[in-house]
Order: structure tokens, then sequence, then C-alpha cells
């Protein structure tokens, strides 16, 4: 049977059905092939078992699906989904910078995160206290994940927290979802706002939610002004990397810094505006350059 193809002449809404059924099915199988691994999901002393937990979740949820996918409907597995080869050079220094001025919005959208979540506190307090179990059980993860003793453990944290994301969940969002929502709706900017909820939502950490949304915002702009999966990815893998190498260096006694209070740095308003018109005038400089490959 020949399935080359197959959703070409399906309708839009369609094609993001028959995507999520892909993905369910393909998240099934993923559980049933680790076989719901005997480790306790918030046993930080079995790291090396999360590991690799993490890894088949994320091919069989963010990588596979995709693929089979843009197959089923384009006969192709890479190209249909917006991976293009031919990119411009200087589009990498601009989103080398777009990433570098981003980060203190980042610590800025997690501030108004934590304010919210604190003004709401006394309104459901179960809810909140919940929240805040589940963010504690994943902050502990992450330190597992992120403890390095070597340049062995970094290496395998960029391929685990970097690479594979990256790839990942650039195909999975912007190169299925953000693609499929803007040929729904019309409106590519509605596309990216919705795909950039989903993808923060789907991370399942509230005190990150702001944050994550944000990125997934730049992230969309980043495909749809060029056409090209690749920015995105890179981009994604820059936000990614400069956090692990954050906190290697410290491990590695290469700095002396203590990371966690640099997060603990208030940003105020007129910095984050300071700092968005940056942004903002990166991303326009980069449309600009991109003019005649939107996606």
């Amino acid at each position: 049977m020949n399935l080359k193809g197959i959703y070409r002449n399906k309708s839009e809404s369609t094609k993001l059905f028959l995507f999520v059924m892909i993905v369910f099915i393909s998240a099934l199988i993923g559980i049933l092939s680790i076989g719901i691994i005997s480790a306790d999901a918030g046993d930080t002393e079995n790291i090396s078992q999360l590991k690799i937990i993490q890894i088949i979740s994320s091919v069989f949820i963010f990588i596979i699906p995709p693929l089979l996918f843009s197959y089923f409907e384009n006969n192709q597995y890479l190209k249909g989904l917006g991976f293009n080869s031919k990119f411009k050079r200087q589009n990498i220094l601009i989103i080398l910078m777009i990433i570098f001025f981003s980060q203190p919005l980042v610590a800025y959208c997690m501030q108004l995160n934590l304010d919210f979540i604190n003004s709401i506190t006394d309104y459901i307090p179960k809810v909140i206290e919940s929240m805040k179990q589940m963010e504690e059980k994943a902050k502990l993860l992450t330190e597992g994940f992120l403890k390095m003793d070597n340049i062995g453990d970094l290496l395998f944290n960029l391929f685990l927290i970097a690479i594979i994301p990256a790839i990942g969940e650039e195909m999975f969002f912007r190169g299925v979802i953000q693609k499929k929502l803007k040929n729904i709706l019309r409106n590519p900017h509605i596309a990216i706002l919705i795909t950039s909820f989903i993808f923060s939502a789907i991370h399942m950490q509230f005190f990150g939610f702001l944050p994550r949304f944000f990125l997934g915002m730049v992230l969309g702009y980043l495909f749809y002004y060029s056409g090209n999966l690749w920015m995105p990815i890179i981009a994604h893998f820059i936000n990614n990397a400069l956090a692990i190498l954050l906190m290697y260096l410290p491990f590695a006694k290469k700095i002396d810094t203590d990371i966690s209070q640099l997060e603990k740095t208030e940003i105020s308003m007129i910095q984050a505006t300071f700092f968005l018109i940056i942004v903002l005038f990166f991303i326009y400089l980069y449309k600009q350059i991109n003019r005649e490959e939107t996606a």
C-alpha cells in the first residue's frame, strides 16, 4: 500500500486533526516501547534512566509524527516541514542578537508570571499549591539533569536538552502546527500566537508559562519571516545551549558566579522596554532581509 502523499487533497483542518491522531498513536507506541520504565518519574536518583526516557519520549512525540505527517502530506520528510539548506548568513548573526537581548525579557516574563500566580493564590490555594509541588518536582529533575561533572556530561546534555528539543519541537510546533493554523485561520499572527500558547502549555510548567510563550512568539516569527525551519531551530538551540553552558561553568569551576543568584536579579519595566525595542529592531531587520521568503 502506497502511503506517499495520501493527505495531499485533504482540507487543512482535516490534516491538522490527522496530525493530532498521528501524535497520539506515536506517543502511545513510545510509552509501550519503554514499558513505562520502572523508574518513578520523581526519582532523582536514577537520572541516567530518566534521560533515556526523555530521549525516547521526545523522538516518539516530537520527531516521528512531523516526519510521518510530512511524508503523508507532501511525499517528503524534511522539505515539506520547511527545511531549506539555502539561507542568508547574516540571519545567524541577527538570531544571535535576538536571543542574547531576549534573555532579560525572559527574566522579566518570569517575574510577571510569578507575580500573577502570587496574586491569585488566595482565590485558588489548592490549585496553586498543586502547581507549586509540580514545579518543585520539575526543578529537582532539572537540577539532576543539569548536574555535569565533566565535558562528557556537558556534551550529552547539549544533545538531550538543546539539539533534540530544538529539532523536534520546531518540526512539531512551527513546521506543522503553525503552518496548518496559518492556512486555516488565514492570519499568520494569530497562528503564531496560538502555536506559542500551545508550545508553552504543553510543557506543563506553569511558573515558566510566560517566558516560554515569549520564546515561542520569537521562534514563530523567525520561521514566518524566513520560511526556513532551520532558523527557529538554530535560535532554539542557542537559547537552550546558553542555559546549559551557564550551568556547566560553575560546575567546571570556570566562573565563580552563582547562577541561581543571577536568576533572582530583577528587571524593571523600563529595562524590559529597552530590551524589547532592541529585539523588535532585530526582528524587523530579519524581516527585511528575508522579505521574499515568508512562510
